[in-house]
């Protein structure tokens, strides 16, 4: 029984978040992003932590409607994020991907792991700004002075 009790209490407290980054590299000249807006996603502050973060490290944030608007050499920035609701809405998976020249250049995914079904109290409905620091830290590591 006590056995029983202690996997419930850890499943209980167990932080249940995953990163997969593949960082960008350095660029002297990358001094501003074009960020596509995803009408799709729902995620009220995506945007925000987004700019925050670019901007943080120096670089701005254009958005745009339509990835052609952008020039080939320029960095275009595409994301995703879905929620999920368990008594609350909470951000359960993001992507955030920076292209130049039709290529991803870097890559970075969260995700919740478990769902709805996810005891995990203590970071499930944390904010958006805490789910997405490690992404970006890591995702932008070579522009961090």
């Amino acid at each position: 029984m006590r056995i029983v009790l202690c996997a419930v209490l850890a499943a209980f407290v167990i932080g249940c978040n995953t990163y997969d980054v593949r960082p960008l590299a350095y660029d002297p000249h990358l001094k501003q992003v074009f960020v596509v807006k995803n009408p799709d996603v729902k995620v009220g502050n995506f945007l925000d932590v987004m700019e925050d973060n670019f901007e943080s490290r120096e670089i701005k944030v254009k958005y745009v409607d339509d990835p052609r608007e952008v020039a080939a050499d320029e960095y275009v920035v595409l994301y995703d994020a879905k929620r999920s609701w368990d008594f609350a809405p909470y951000l359960a998976d993001a992507t955030v991907k920076i292209r130049k020249d039709g290529i991803t250049v870097g890559r970075g995914h969260y995700h919740h792991v478990g769902g709805s079904c996810s005891w995990d109290v203590f970071t499930k409905w944390r904010g958006t700004d805490w789910k997405m620091k490690d992404l970006y830290d890591e995702l932008l590591r070579s522009y961090d002075k």
